[in-house]
């Protein structure tokens, strides 16, 4: 019964709310474009008021799509966004935002809701109303002075059992109104089966496009650190050990000089290739899971890191060298830039997604830019179908997040 109770309640809330919302309507969207027309000639100025009407609408259908949570139980989905929107001309994305079907459809439902909400809403006022009036006329006429319309009222004490039928009537009234505008709502607000096929598809093409592009910018990383790096070490110690045969018979013990420096550069090789192959894929992951690679991660790091690591049962392959790498990098970009004392990991398992966090109190500052590492891990991030970001105000530290579907 109180669910039925809140529910009733909910939808009484809905319609009338479209009472405001449907007076905004009719007052905003003719004054704007209205507005708009007539500055047209102008210097042009009637562009940014009609620019802001659609804006107007389209946030008005945001709210809708909200709002219908309380009578569908679920919000309407939104339709999704073009992929790189926001790096288009503001030209391009005009006439896109114009040409899009879902933008005039939005428009539709706010000429739906300003007058079958507007009339709902006044019906339900008007039942609540009379409700209110029959139960409170008994009161009215013991008070009322003689000669009052009240005094012809035939018995005016049987009055509040009208009063109490029509509260039942009213709740109908309010649940019927509220379901048939939501569904309509949903009907002309939700994205079309099309629409979303048409973004996945984009999505994907962005997606590939910048795994390739992190693929290729990984494999130039690992050479440019062969040739700068182990390469040039291990040529010197062929040089040295060339240097160190000619002496063997002449000067033993300047070639043993050269032996021994040839083989603390040897190590050193060998560092720098164990490094490099732990950058490609870390032995300890697949051997030991993500909780030892990220403590290995954090055990090597210039600052102090806490590390929590939830993710049983183990996830996939691919969803577990992601995470590892968006950790290695940003505590990387936390040693090497941030300025921090102390940094958080926490890797937790929410049933299908890996979710992951990287914080640090630092200076803040850092983005996603094109062409930075964190960029990469985005690439790599949306690759598999995660959601990647970065939150970094300027002295408030920076939080590097992702979420990744993790399925074994």
């Amino acid at each position: 019964m109180s669910e039925q109770l809140a529910h009733t309640a909910r939808s009484a809330a809905y319609v009338l709310v479209c009472f405001p919302l449907a007076l905004a309507i009719l007052v905003l969207l003719p004054l704007g474009f209205g507005l708009g027309l007539g500055l047209l000639p102008v210097f042009f100025l009637g562009l940014p008021v009609a620019g802001t009407t659609v804006l107007a609408w389209k946030a008005l259908a945001r709210v809708e799509r909200r709002r219908a949570a309380a009578v569908l139980g679920a919000p309407i989905p939104d339709p999704p966004a073009p992929a790189g929107d926001a790096r288009k001309p503001l030209s391009a994305r005009w006439r896109a935002r114009l040409s899009d079907p879902m933008t005039w459809r939005e428009l539709g439902w706010a000429l739906v809701l300003a007058l079958p909400g507007l009339v709902a809403a006044c019906i339900l006022l008007a039942l609540a109303s009379a409700a209110l009036t029959a139960l409170l006329l008994p009161f009215g006429a013991l008070a009322a002075a003689d000669g009052s319309t009240l005094e012809e009222w035939p018995f005016p004490f049987l009055m509040p059992i009208v009063g109490l039928l029509a509260i039942p009537l009213t709740g109908l009234a309010a649940r019927v109104f509220a379901t048939g505008l939501a569904l309509s709502a949903r009907a002309i607000l939700a994205p079309t089966d099309k629409a979303l096929l048409a973004a996945r598809v984009e999505t994907l093409e962005t997606t590939r496009a910048g795994a390739v592009e992190s693929a290729d910018a990984t494999l130039r990383r690992i050479e440019r650190d062969l040739h700068d790096g182990a390469q040039h070490r291990l040529a010197y110690v062929a040089m040295e050990l060339g240097r160190a045969r000619g002496k063997l018979d002449e000067d033993p013990e300047g070639a043993r000089d050269l032996v021994e420096r040839a083989h603390e550069e040897s190590k050193r090789a060998m560092t720098e290739l164990r490094d490099l192959v732990r950058g490609v894929h870390p032995s300890v992951l697949a051997d030991r899971g993500l909780a030892a690679a990220v403590s290995g991660i954090a055990a090597r790091s210039p600052i102090p890191v806490s590390v929590k690591v939830e993710v049983e049962p183990r996830p996939g392959r691919a969803a577990e060298t992601a995470a590892y790498f968006v950790v290695a990098e940003a505590l990387a970009n936390v040693g090497r830039h941030s300025g921090a004392t102390h940094a958080d990991v926490e890797i937790v398992r929410e049933h299908d997604r890996l979710v992951l966090v990287v914080a640090d109190d630092g200076r803040g500052g850092a983005s996603a830019g094109p062409g930075g590492g964190l960029s990469g891990l985005a690439q790599r991030v949306q690759a598999l179908d995660g959601h990647f970001g970065v939150v970094s105000n300027p002295g408030e530290g920076t939080t590097v997040w992702a979420e990744l579907p993790c399925g074994s």
